[in-house]
């Protein structure tokens, strides 16, 4: 009886462990990401030399208004650099944007994950808003008035 009943509170103990682990976890991988704040009057220029393949950074860019846009680099698995804004098509007016996790851009609203290879097809009606820039061997350059195109988003 003590032997069942110590093998049953073991068990139980182990259980919520595992849940209390799995939450840890899954609040550690929810986290907000780092934004790294850019500037330009002209155009924005960042360096891609240290944007590794199946990565993402967050950059921030303030308007004149003073008004924060974010937006995401990120390099696929085939070394081609995409950008987007921390928003997407339908999910933009609950402001949460974006996480990225092993080479996905994940929806922080709807949970929607996409390969950074096509991240610009999106799923259902929850796209990621596409920023046009300019490669330019290790740099992007991206224009302040498309950041500023869709500030609506924000």
């Amino acid at each position: 009886m003590l032997k069942s009943l110590s093998s049953q509170t073991f068990s139980a103990f182990f259980r919520i462990l595992l849940v209390v682990a799995g939450i840890a976890l899954l609040s550690v991988a929810m986290r907000d990401p780092v934004f790294i704040s850019v500037s330009g009057r002209e155009s924005v220029i960042i360096p891609t030399d240290t944007l590794g393949r199946s990565q993402v950074k967050f950059y921030s860019y303030r308007d004149r208004a003073g008004e924060e846009l974010r937006f995401i680099l990120g390099r696929d698995s085939e070394g081609n650099v995409h950008a987007a804004l921390d928003a997407c098509e339908r999910c933009y007016i609950y402001h949460k944007g974006y996480i990225s996790s092993h080479g996905y851009l994940v929806c922080k609203w709807c949970g929607n994950r996409y390969k950074l290879q096509a991240m610009e097809s999106g799923l259902a009606s929850c796209v990621p808003v596409k920023l046009p820039i300019q490669v330019m061997e290790q740099r992007v350059k991206i224009k302040p008035a498309d950041l500023e195109h869709n500030r609506a988003l924000f």
